[in-house]
């Protein structure tokens, strides 16, 4: 039985971290500068079919779970299959959070580079908060692990060649399709500079989260593979 409240907890914080994340991926794409490097193809994507950002990050993770199942094969399991519920609920909160933060469109470019300081530090808080929980991770990062763990390499390595390659296919598609590049623009390099600094501000104050979320086994797993938070 506490396990299963342990595991409940977990779960349930990460659900606030995906709804945090999802408020910083709108924020930034609202503030139209350029989205997020993750988000670039699925806002792309927006002005080719008629689909929300949600739906397309949706579909777009499945590709990315996809590729996890061929790269981990026996290997995929149940751990890995709940990161398909946690970007549905992902997708449904950025659809939301998009329409909420709406209003805070404008043409100031003050404002903009504001909305888009102020979406970077939410999206740093989320996804310190679902490191964390420790529950899963996005098919994205997902993917990113499952090929660093293949390949010996580092994570945060391929991570850096992940994010640049998703800009890279939606600014070509862009143009092949629309004939102009969407979504890139001084924001998606602001936001991929300032996300990673808001992780560390506040990995700090999410470490003191740990005894809600971290079992006893994880705890002991923990000290020996000392992950970064």
């Amino acid at each position: 039985m506490k396990t299963k409240q342990e595991l409940a907890k977990r779960y349930g914080g990460l659900c606030v971290a995906l709804c945090v994340c999802a408020l910083g991926v709108a924020l930034i794409t609202n503030a139209h500068l350029g989205t997020s490097p993750i988000t670039s193809l699925p806002y792309a994507l927006t002005f080719m079919l008629p689909l929300s950002l949600g739906a397309f990050t949706f579909l777009s993770n499945i590709i990315f779970l996809i590729i996890q199942k061929m790269l981990l094969g026996r290997q995929f399991g149940i751990v890995q299959m709940m990161q398909l519920p946690a970007v549905l609920l992902f997708g449904i909160f950025i659809d939301f959070w998009m329409w909420v933060t709406a209003p805070l469109i404008s043409e100031i470019y003050l404002w903009q580079l504001c909305l888009c300081v102020a979406g970077s530090a939410v999206l740093g808080l989320g996804i310190s908060l679902e490191i964390v929980c420790n529950a899963t991770v996005l098919p994205g990062e997902g993917m990113v692990i499952a090929i660093a763990y293949k390949t010996r390499k580092i994570f945060a390595n391929i991570k850096v060649l992940f994010d640049i390659s998703l800009v890279i296919i939606a600014a070509v598609l862009a143009l092949a399709v629309l004939g102009e590049v969407v979504g890139l623009r001084e924001g998606t390099v602001l936001s991929a500079l300032l996300v990673g600094q808001f992780v560390k501000l506040t990995s700090g104050w999410a470490r003191q989260l740990k005894p809600l979320f971290w079992i006893e086994r994880h705890r002991r797993l923990i000290r020996a593979y000392r992950p970064a938070l």
